[in-house]
């Protein structure tokens, strides 16, 4: 090798050296070690860490189609009875030449053709349940949001009003209607538990059965609310709960008999010339609203879950403030064209409503295991309430108060009979009487329900609940001049069959029928005779449908 290759290589050699021994004291760089998702079976099955954290998380949802069908004949709208009165008869504009007594609904009819009988509805959820360990207890943050798709007359999943022939005129007539399918996203639930402390939107902590097994809804309480409440646990499965709760959830309808009746006159005692003015005023019909809320719902139950079942009892105290508002007033303010009195309410009423309940849940495999297998339950319930029909009037997530985004009467729940066949009756809260007096309404609601496993995989349940509402004798005898309201018995009874192939995956049917019976003809309704001149059907005291479902879910 030439000497001055050798050169060229020693140096080479001397410079690497040097870099090499360098390099061996550099630290060395390592990976981060890899963190996988750890299962957390610290609160039940399914919920995994969230990397990084020592909270634990639950990912779950479910997919629902159904098809249904029911029976559909015409419908008069829930608005004629005990509020927003209707156009008397007479020889002016909108009479009847008839001439008879009493009043005529200007509003309100739909015709049998105008509703289906036949719609489908799809129904996606999505839940995060995310809990983690702390001093004072678990802490767990809980959020399910539902999209529904509906076709039919659920309110929750069709027509924006929640009836079935609402979603505008039909062409240039204005008494056909067709539903309104929608799509729609709402927040079910979604709350904080820490310490005892449940803040946000829940279920009620007045519930017990909250349509456990039934789809079509049994009556009874069954509210998602906005509350603030505390649980006290003690040993053995027994809790309290005390609970301030959103009012607007359970507002039920205000009414009013007060269709022809100088009201301001007789308050506050006017005559001759004076009485005159009043009624040229503040006119001599008015129409019953609820006023804002001061106080939300207060609500407390006592609990007990054992092995048998369970028990709860719980009370609920609902503030009923209202007031009523002309609604045929002459007289113009400075504004033009504006009734004096339109804006400023003529009586107003401070009241409180309330409700109680009790409920019952039997394990029946732990009596008779002989006779009952693993999974058959039975539920009994009993629900009264004055002046807070928004405790016996079942789910208030239909929507039937007003559309989403916009229920003003949650407490409304399932509303009348499914599909509004016939003359639809209003729950009221309380009835404006020509005695300057929101009347308080009474009414109890009963449930029952059964589940029977014949198979593990083939169930079905058997269900059905009474609910009576009552009225005061002022309101029932129209005492006011304008349509009284009546009183109301509802039945409903129904039964389904569940497939379970697969563990979560539901195939079944359920067969329903609802039947609501008016106890009297309204004070102050035109007779048959002078409906029918107008083209309208005679008073039908007795309203049923029969609604049939078939329903595929996957829950996860």
């Amino acid at each position: 090798m030439p000497k001055s290759n050798l050169f060229i290589l020693a140096y080479v050699v001397a410079i690497a050296c040097p870099i090499a021994a360098d390099a061996e004291e550099l630290p060395k760089r390592r990976a981060a070690p890899a963190e996988y998702v750890r299962v957390c079976d610290q609160y039940g099955a399914a919920f995994f860490y969230i990397p990084g954290s020592n909270t634990c998380l639950r990912l779950g949802g479910a997919a629902v189609g159904e098809w249904r069908s029911w029976s559909t004949s015409y419908r008069m709208s829930r608005s004629i009875i005990a509020t927003d009165n209707p156009v008397a008869f007479g020889t002016g504009a909108g009479g009847n030449p008839l001439g008879l007594p009493g009043h005529v609904p200007n509003l309100g009819y739909s015709n049998a053709r105008s509703g289906d009988n036949t719609g489908f509805v799809g129904i996606g959820r999505a839940e995060l349940d995310a809990r983690a360990p702390t001093d004072y207890g678990t802490m767990r943050a809980f959020v399910r949001l539902e999209s529904y798709f509906g076709s039919d007359s659920s309110a929750a999943t069709g027509s924006l009003s929640g009836g079935q022939y609402f979603g505008g005129a039909n062409f240039a007539n204005g008494t056909t209607f067709r539903t309104t399918a929608r799509e729609t996203t709402i927040l079910n639930k979604a709350f904080l538990q820490f310490g005892g402390l449940t803040v946000g939107r829940v279920q009620s902590f007045f519930d017990f059965y909250t349509d456990n097994i039934n789809w079509e809804a049994l009556r009874g309480s069954n509210a998602t609310v906005g509350a603030l409440a505390y649980t006290y646990s003690f040993r053995d499965g027994v809790s309290l709960s005390f609970s301030l709760e959103d009012n607007v959830s359970r507002r039920g309808f205000i009414g009013s008999t007060i269709g022809s009746y100088n009201l301001i006159a007789a308050v506050y005692g006017l005559t001759g010339a004076a009485a005159d003015f009043a009624a040229a005023a503040w006119g001599t019909r008015f129409s019953g609203v609820p006023d804002g809320v001061k106080i939300p719902d207060i609500v407390g139950a006592f609990r007990i879950d054992q092995p048998w079942g369970g028990a709860q009892i719980s009370a609920a105290a609902h503030q009923l403030r209202s007031s009523i508002y002309t609604r045929n007033a002459t007289v113009a303010t400075p504004v033009t064209g504006v009734p004096l009195g339109t804006a400023i309410p003529a009586v107003s009423q401070e009241d409180y409503g309330y409700a109680a309940q009790l409920g019952l849940q039997f394990n029946l495999d732990k009596f008779a295991p002989e006779f009952f297998p693993e999974g058959d339950k039975l539920w009994i319930q009993g629900t009264y309430a004055r002046g807070a029909v928004g405790y016996l009037m079942g789910n208030n997530l239909s929507f039937n108060g007003g559309p989403v985004n916009g229920n003003a009467f949650y407490g409304y729940g399932n509303g009348g009979v499914k599909a509004s066949n016939g003359w639809e009756f209003t729950s009221f809260d309380c009835i404006w009487t020509a005695g300057a007096h929101c009347d308080k309404s009474t009414g109890w609601a009963a449930l029952a329900a059964f589940k029977h496993y014949w198979t593990p995989t083939l169930s079905s349940g058997l269900y059905g609940s009474v609910l009576e509402l009552y009225y005061s004798p002022s309101a029932i005898a129209d005492f006011g001049g304008g349509v009284g309201a009546v009183n109301t018995t509802e039945y409903r009874i129904g039964s389904n069959l569940v497939w379970t192939p697969l563990k979560n995956f539901d195939l079944g049917g359920e067969l329903m029928y609802l039947r609501d019976n008016h106890h009297s003809r309204p004070v102050g309704l035109a007779p048959d005779i002078a409906l029918w001149s107008v083209g309208l059907p005679s008073w039908k005291g007795a309203n049923a449908t029969v609604e049939g479902r078939l329903r595929l879910q996957r829950s996860f």
